[in-house]
């Protein structure tokens, strides 16, 4: 297999919905990822491809998922299964801890914050597209 090699100044890592619901121990949707996550060893490889994509100068985005507060997702009339859960167990609820950063995975200066996102796209109803 050849090497592919990405210009530096065209390329960015997308960090998406980093928050502690999803990926840490104790969030509301880490234990639906934990027996894969486990498996694959996806904490220590994120951490290993942060630290790699940064020592080199690329880009990173965070593209997150919509913060939830209270109203959201009401008077919806085809919220998605997903939406459902969020609407259920309030996940990713703003000024709480599961709605807070991975700490390992937090904006750093320079990074780049897209627009939250409501469903299941980082591109839908944001502005990813032009901040890459």
């Amino acid at each position: 297999m050849s090497e592919i090699i990405y210009p530096r100044e065209r390329t960015a890592l997308l960090l998406v919905d980093p928050y502690n619901d999803f990926l840490s121990e104790g969030g509301k949707v880490f234990p639906r990822i934990k027996p894969i996550a486990d498996e694959v060893g996806l904490l220590d490889n994120l951490r290993q491809l942060d630290r790699a994509i940064r020592a080199a100068g690329i880009q990173v985005v965070i593209v997150p998922h919509r913060r939830w507060e209270p109203g959201d997702y009401e008077g919806w009339d085809h919220p998605n299964p997903s939406q459902r859960l969020i609407m259920q167990r309030h996940s990713f609820a703003r000024g709480e801890w599961g709605g807070e950063w991975h700490p390992d995975f937090a904006p750093k200066p320079g990074d780049l914050i897209a627009a939250e996102h409501w469903g299941q796209s980082g591109f839908a109803n944001t502005n990813l597209d032009f901040l890459l």
